[in-house]
């Protein structure tokens, strides 16, 4: 044992029993890992005895760090006259002991320059900014603000690409609408092999027909895919309803379908990143077992956006600070 008094300069660098550099790294194994099993890995790694409480209390107090910091706004990448900014936005349903289900809304920002194809199936994105709000969208469409109102600028060289969710549409409608808005092609897609289903009973003809009505999408655009379904003949009142739903779908959306458009720019018309993002930023971690906390499912999505937007360094600041 070495005793070390409280006036040498080494203990300056304490907070309480715990370094800078300890207290980083149950805060990161805890936004990454449930606490329980943090604990665990920390004692194993490093012999360092710790335990689940001690791992929630800082998540928590640090996670209200996290949220100042994902507050602040950080200046705009530089973008080539050409190049593009994408936003993406999604929710997933996460549930809690508090208000039963409640959907995460997780945003995702990327410039084109930072997209990369490692296979013509496969891509990888080198670098994009997140947020993610555990609650109500008009708190979400606050966050997102500090992460697109600095590339406002771009016009439609802003490209928001989403499932066509009616929150998202009005929001962009009435914050940029300069813009371009992309309906994610593959939830159209989805749209139109239902109908499929429903209108054809030989699986073949609707297979056909929904490769046929696919292509004419990607080729011609919403405009024409609408004439193509409002062509059908319907013989059921199902059918006939189910028609009508799909029409005023595409009709809604038809200018955010222009995809031969997007396809000649070399736009992204999937929703892949998000979708994506959705998964690990909020699903891997707050779909473990035994995780239900309202409040602290919200530290645990700030400091994961946080570190996922390559700015954990700002916290191992706040950190240091504190001590």
């Amino acid at each position: 044992m070495i005793a070390v008094s409280k006036a040498h300069r080494f203990s300056q660098y304490l907070s309480g029993k715990v370094t800078p550099y300890l207290t980083e790294l149950l805060v990161y194994v805890g936004q990454d890992h449930c606490y329980a099993s943090g604990a665990r890995l920390i004692e194993k790694l490093l012999h360092v005895p710790s335990n689940a409480t001690q791992i929630y209390r800082l998540v928590h107090h640090y996670g209200q760090s996290a949220a100042t910091l994902l507050a602040e706004e950080t200046p705009a990448k530089a973008v080539s006259s050409s190049e593009v900014v994408y936003v993406e936005i999604d929710g997933g349903m996460l549930l809690t002991r508090e208000q039963s289900w409640q959907e995460a809304k997780i945003g995702r920002v990327f410039c084109e320059s930072d997209c990369y194809k490692e296979q013509p199936e496969r891509g990888w994105i080198k670098h994009s900014e997140y947020v993610a709000h555990l609650g109500h969208h008009r708190a979400f469409e606050a966050k997102m603000a500090v992460l697109t109102d600095k590339y406002e600028a771009l016009a439609e060289r802003m490209v928001v690409v989403s499932d066509g969710a009616p929150w998202i549409k009005n929001w962009v409608d009435a914050a940029y609408p300069r813009a371009t808005q992309i309906l994610d092609f593959y939830h159209v897609k989805e749209h139109l092999a239902q109908f499929a289903h429903l209108y054809f009973s030989n699986a073949q003809q609707s297979k056909a027909w929904l490769a046929q009505v696919s292509e004419q999408l990607l080729q011609q655009g919403g405009r024409q895919v609408v004439a193509t379904i409002g062509a059908l003949k319907t013989t059921t009142q199902a059918v006939g309803k189910a028609k009508a739903k799909l029409l005023r779908y595409c009709q809604n959306n038809t200018y955010r379908m222009d995809y031969p458009y997007y396809v000649s720019r070399g736009w992204m018309i999937g929703s892949g990143a998000i979708e994506a993002a959705q998964r690990t930023v909020a699903q891997q971690r707050l779909k473990l077992s035994g995780q239900r906390g309202r409040k602290g499912a919200q530290r645990v999505l700030d400091l994961r956006a946080l570190n996922m937007s390559d700015r954990w360094h700002q916290l191992q600041d706040v950190i240091r600070n504190a001590a």
